[in-house]
Parts: C-alpha cells; structure tokens; sequence
C-alpha cells in the first residue's frame, strides 16, 4: 500500500469491474450505517428497546437497523435516527480518494459522535471570530420560498435561484 494511502494499486486494479466496485460500495455503506448506529447507542448506554421508545419504532426494527445485512434504511429513517440521537446526518456524494480515507475507520471510537451542545458551539464560534484573520462568517442560505437551508460563507455565492444570506449566529430568530 503506497504510504499514506487507505489503498493499494491492486485493489484500485480489481476495482475497475463495475459491477464489484457497485457490490463493495454498496457492502461498506451498508455496513457502516449499520455500525454506526450500534455505537452511538452504545455511546449513550441504550438498549434496542430505549432506542426504539425514543424512534417510536419496536426493538425490531432498531434490530434491523443494526444489521449490516440488512440495507433498506430510508432518508427518512436515518433523519428520524439522527433526530433521536441530536446529531446531523450528512449524506453526499464524495470524490474516491476521499471516500475511501473516510470510509476506512470504522472502530467504536471513530464511530463515537457528541449530540447538539449549543454552548460548546457557540464558544467555538467565538473563538473562530476572534481568531478569524479574513472577518468572513459562516451564514446559512436560505432559498426564498423553500424554508431549505444550506451552509455558505458571508461573500457573495454564485448559485442558481434567489437566496437570502443568514448570519449563522442569529438563523434561527428568522424561522
């Protein structure tokens, strides 16, 4: 393996077969959705059960979440298990070099993820302000009419559509 990279020519090489690098894509996606579930609930010290109570879905389903085999998961499952959890979810479509170094870690403790701390966040943005050498601060893009939000920075964005720049500190007064 070249040194500082997740992969090793021959494995690039026996990915070049479509149809087993859509089987080997599919089989790590899967697998770690399903490991990450299982360790945030372990994270938090739940039992299928109470993961399920906090869903509204049976211990079952928990169950199959957790299941690697599994893979049925909808968007709006996983939103409803990101809500439970107070955690984001982020789903996007990365270039392979960097698919392949974010996929790679799967133990606990790179699974392991703090839910929404405003504090935490907002002295992290004070320092970033402070810190900041350029004055430019995070806002978020709202697309007029939609109530869909989007993460920019406080110059201008080129874009399709008309947006409303919020500033990130004060995005939620304007819901």
């Amino acid at each position: 393996m070249p040194f500082g990279l997740p992969w090793s020519e021959q494995f690039i090489e026996e990915l070049s077969d479509k149809e087993l690098r859509d089987e080997y894509v599919a089989d790590q996606v899967r697998s770690r959705i399903a490991l990450s579930i299982r360790a945030l609930r372990d994270q938090r010290g739940l039992s299928q059960a109470e993961m399920g109570c906090l869903l509204g879905k049976p211990q079952s389903v928990v169950s199959r979440l957790e299941n690697p085999d599994y893979g049925k998961e909808s968007l709006q499952t996983l939103l409803e298990v990101a809500a439970a959890l107070d955690l984001p979810l982020l789903v996007e479509f990365p270039e392979w070099d960097d698919w392949f170094r974010r996929i790679r870690g799967l133990s606990k403790s790179e699974l392991r993820r703090q839910s929404f701390d405003a504090d935490l966040l907002i002295a992290r943005a004070q320092n970033a302000r402070e810190s900041s050498t350029n004055g430019s601060v995070p806002r978020l893009e709202r697309a007029v009419g939609s109530g869909a939000y989007s993460s920019a920075q406080s110059q201008p964005q080129d874009s399709v559509g008309s947006t409303d720049s919020i500033d990130v500190t004060n995005w939620a007064a304007t819901l």
